[in-house]
């Protein structure tokens, strides 16, 4: 499964059609979490593989500005949905941006939050094994999770998610 990711992560970063994809999380230059972005930093350079501090506020600020921007589609990797309760202040506001946002004629912030899985977590410990999304629903506007059990699967979510982003 982390080939198929791999490879449809690369080939959305390469296309022509979208607008362009930065990958920003920490160690990503060097493979992130389970070797996901291995080879991406030396196939798509330093401005568009960025390691970033393990702070997931920052993390989420940012994407949120690469978005706004209007022509890149920022990918935040987050190791665990449990840390998303570190940058729930900026997770929120990305979310109500979104949803303000999409009664324009501006694009939406289109930012993708890649997390590790959501399964029994007995790599890392207990405090790994907390990942759910407790507000996600109907009542959470500008949000869409997506989950998927084998590699074919993901690589067709993964465009549709890029796809949908590039609107």
């Amino acid at each position: 499964m982390r080939k198929n990711m791999n490879k449809a992560i690369s080939e959305c970063m390469s296309g022509g059609k979208t607008h362009p994809v930065v990958y920003i999380g920490e160690d990503v230059r060097h493979g992130g979490y389970y070797l996901v972005t291995d080879g991406l930093y030396k196939k798509h350079g330093p401005s568009r593989v960025i390691d970033f501090a393990p702070d997931e506020t920052s993390l989420v600020g940012a994407g949120i500005g690469f978005s706004q921007s209007g022509n890149i589609i920022p990918v935040i990797e987050i190791p665990y949905a449990k840390y998303l309760d570190c940058g729930a202040d900026m997770f929120q506001e990305l979310l109500v941006q979104n949803w303000l946002i999409k009664g324009s004629k501006q694009r939406g912030n289109g930012v993708i939050i890649r997390l590790q899985g959501f399964d029994k977590g007995t790599f890392g410990g207990n405090f790994h094994t907390h990942n759910s999304l407790p507000f996600c629903g109907s009542s959470t506007p500008g949000l869409t999770v997506v989950a998927y059990s084998n590699g074919g699967d993901w690589v067709r979510g993964w465009r549709s998610c890029v796809e949908v982003s590039n609107l």
